[in-house]
């Protein structure tokens, strides 16, 4: 009997959950108080206080990168497990054979195409003399959808505008940019979905076009 002490805020536990749905296991989540000076059943088991900790029959398994490690080494995969990764991806990625500042201008064409707008773009140095030379950041934002997220949440700047990376990659570039339905996640706020699950199928669209 597997049983999961945790706490659906903390990232963590999200990620040792995410690999019990692609394992396709049944377990019982037990949520923990907040406070961790609260949390005596946690500590009985390991010592500590910290989630998430997985009690497997009689065995105590904690923190979250060896829950994971132990869970793949324990039980097989079914035939959906690829499908549910690819369902929690938090971001689109694409390597393409262009340079970065070619791949950069093939994304604002891809992006025009979408009807999005780039409002920013600044290179690495700027952010990091550590980044790579050719590291770019661009934002881009969908202004009809950008309208409809803050009608629906003023406080969600991520709903607005959405980063890409563009990054030197073995033989030409790696162009990435997060889920824009991630943020819902965070926000908590069911509005924010429509606009930003449209804004999912355009984006699929740019990244197919590299």
């Amino acid at each position: 009997m597997l049983t999961l002490y945790q706490v659906e805020w903390c990232p963590h536990c999200h990620r040792v959950r995410q690999v019990l749905t692609e394992l396709g296991l049944t377990y019982t989540a037990v949520n923990v108080p907040a406070r961790q000076e609260e949390r005596a059943d946690v500590v009985a088991l390991t010592g500590e206080p910290a989630v998430p900790v997985l009690q497997d029959d009689g065995r105590v398994v904690a923190p979250s990168a060896e829950i994971i490690a132990y869970l793949r080494a324990t039980y097989p995969e079914p035939e959906d497990a690829d499908d549910h990764r690819a369902r929690s991806a938090y971001r689109n990625a694409v390597r393409t054979s262009l340079p970065p500042r070619a791949a950069s201008a093939r994304l604002r064409e891809l992006l025009e195409q979408q009807e999005f707008a780039v409002v920013a773009e600044v290179p690495g140095t700027a952010i990091s003399a550590r980044l790579p030379g050719e590291y770019l950041l661009l934002w881009a934002a969908a202004p009809t959808a950008s309208a409809m997220a803050v009608a629906a949440d003023p406080g969600a700047p991520t709903a607005v505008t959405i980063p890409f990376a563009v990054t030197p990659a073995e033989e030409g570039s790696l162009v990435a940019a997060p889920d824009p339905v991630g943020p819902v996640w965070v926000y908590g706020e069911p509005q924010l979905l429509r606009p930003l699950a449209a804004l999912r199928e355009r984006l699929a669209k740019v990244f197919a076009g590299f």
